[in-house]
């Protein structure tokens, strides 16, 4: 379910994600697909966990983003980035493909 979003600059440029929270979880979830995408990181984008902090705050770091599990294992299925969370940027952090 959408529950927010999450704006940053880079370069001059403004983006804004969707954040989401699923039913009955407490934690904030970032699906993002981004220009490493297909070639540096799993072909449909990687995920982002959320980190609370005080004073009403997120922590967003792109280092810990992740391959969904079907990267590892065929048998895994998983949520598609959605195409308003696909940047036309690279964030070259975080993990890269498994080979």
């Amino acid at each position: 379910m959408k529950y927010g979003r999450f704006k940053f600059k880079w370069m001059g440029k403004e983006y804004v994600l969707k954040v989401y929270r699923p039913l009955g979880g407490v934690e904030f979830f970032l699906p993002f697909k981004d220009k490493t995408s297909e070639t540096g990181t799993h072909l449909n984008g990687r995920y982002l966990y959320i980190e609370p902090m005080t004073g009403g705050k997120e922590l967003i770091d792109f280092n810990r983003a992740y391959n969904p599990f079907c990267e590892y294992n065929e048998k895994y299925t998983y949520p598609f980035s959605p195409r308003e969370n696909w940047l036309e940027i690279p964030i070259l952090a975080g993990e890269k493909r498994f080979r």
